[in-house]
């Protein structure tokens, strides 16, 4: 090795060794040693840094989120840009409303012992981890019919897809947006692009089969420019659905904060245009109407309903389900779903009968199960102070044109939108890829009805269908 010049530290440590004091080499090694402690600091900042502008997939950003300081404190727009552009850059595509709600999983997170005290967020609840994509509105808006449900815009939008979606903690990313919001009106911006929030403008529930998809389709052709319609999305339906299967040990307040931030979330848009938002709910949300009520007491809403014959018949028409069979085999029918596992409302709905319900054929149990979301209805109809309405399918579209539109969720229909609405009811409500014209059936379904389907309905439907009426829109 004699004669090698060593390169770098080894060699300087070399030449020290031989030719300075020992005390000279104690400091050339600690400078060379903070030297490098600093640099690898600097570079672990700037790789910080580039990560947050990274796109984010799967992984719960709560942890190490960026503290945002209390907008008090914000009191120059200066300071609120340089806010925007540092603090809220790893929330980027989801504070620009980029991506859209697309999914919760709440389960069993509002129990009391959940929800014995608020989180760090303000909210009741914790563990809810939300799930965002980017949402093709642009398809849906122009073609209703083509997407009835919320599931097929989903798919449609590649949301169906894991690499597409974004997951992380329900109640830190909403308070990051409303601080974000906050700021943002703060500032009183003009640009086009700045996100707003639309507010709820009305709530859609229904007996199941009885239209509602309709209603959902004239909202939004109506206006699809000012008009965003969730046509039973899945995050409204689970928030709605939290406490399933927790009773008396759920926290309704926490069910409460959690349905608000859901819609609050799934309300934040960057459309100018856009001002005004429904929900049309599943059926069995018609169940939980008591917690909307609760989070938006002063947001109408309707609960579409049918002939008791008519309705059991779309669900268990004899002549679709022969055909079904012929290709193997009978699904069950949505009003047969809990038919092994019945809930405790249908229980004691039939006990109240005097029947049991493990007798029942599948007619009664289904004419059971629409009594039981009508009766649910019926009762939060009571305590609407007028916001909840009954709407009868009979003359649906005219119905919607004439009154529960313009006076009841309190929009203006004027002619183009009256006529965008007859034309999209001309096609089949889920018609989806193949357009199919629609055709009153209601005679047909009366004649065709079988003894079963009329008995059960008599016996099970009969009463809430009469008091329906009497809290039917004028």
């Amino acid at each position: 090795m004699n004669g090698v010049t060593r390169p770098g530290i080894g060699r300087r440590r070399g030449a020290a060794a031989g030719s300075k004091s020992p005390k000279i080499s104690i400091i050339v090694v600690v400078v060379s040693f903070s030297l490098t402690f600093f640099v690898i600091l600097i570079f672990g900042y700037v790789i910080s840094l580039s990560s947050t502008t990274q796109t984010i997939q799967g992984d719960d950003l709560s942890k190490g989120a960026p503290h945002v300081p209390p907008i008090a404190l914000v009191e120059k727009a200066d300071d609120a840009d340089e806010l925007m552009s540092k603090e809220f850059r790893k929330w980027g595509a989801i504070i620009k409303a980029d991506l859209h709600l697309v999914a919760i999983d709440a389960f069993g997170m509002l129990s009391l012992e959940h929800a014995k005290k608020k989180n760090n967020h303000g909210a009741r609840y914790q563990g809810v981890k939300a799930s965002f994509c980017k949402l093709d509105w642009d398809q849906y808006k122009s073609d209703p019919p083509s997407l009835p449900m919320f599931k097929f815009l989903v798919s449609a939008s590649g949301c169906d897809n894991r690499k597409n979606i974004v997951t992380m903690d329900l109640a830190t990313v909403v308070q990051k947006t409303r601080e974000y919001d906050k700021i943002r009106e703060m500032r009183k911006t003009q640009n086009a692009e700045d996100v707003h929030v639309i507010p709820p403008s009305g709530f859609v529930f229904h007996e199941s089969r009885v239209g509602s998809t309709l209603v959902a389709n004239s909202l939004t052709a109506m206006d699809p420019e000012g008009h965003r319609v969730y046509s039973e999305s899945h995050p409204i339906n689970d928030a709605l659905k939290a406490c399933q299967g927790l009773l008396s040990k759920c926290d309704m307040d926490a069910n409460v904060d959690l349905l608000r931030d859901v819609v609050y979330l799934m309300g934040r848009t960057s459309s100018p245009k856009e001002k005004h938002m429904f929900f049309k709910v599943s059926s069995v949300g018609s169940k939980r109407i008591d917690v909307m009520q609760k989070a938006f007491p002063s947001v109408p809403w309707i609960f579409v309903y049918r002939d008791p014959v008519q309705t059991m018949m779309s669900h268990l028409d004899p002549a679709k389900m022969e055909m079904k069979n012929v290709r193997g085999g009978t699904p069950s029918a949505v009003c047969l779903r809990a038919k092994k596992h019945p809930p405790e409302d249908l229980v004691q709905l039939v006990h109240d009968y005097e029947e049991e319900i493990d007798e029942l054929s599948n007619e009664e149990f289904c004419a059971v199960h629409l009594a039981a979301l009508c009766v649910s209805a019926l009762r939060a109809m009571g305590n609407s102070n007028g916001k909840g309405v009954a709407v009868d399918y009979d003359g649906l579209v005219d119905k919607l044109i004439q009154s529960v539109i313009p006076n009841h969720f309190g929009i203006d229909v004027d002619e183009a939108a009256r006529q965008r609405i007859l034309d999209v009811a001309k096609t089949y409500s889920k018609s989806k890829t193949k357009t199919k014209d629609w055709v009153e059936d209601s005679r047909t379904k009366n004649i065709r009805s079988t003894p079963e389907i009329r008995d059960a309905s008599e016996t099970f439907l009969s009463d809430s269908y009469s008091e329906l009426k009497k809290y039917n829109m004028k």
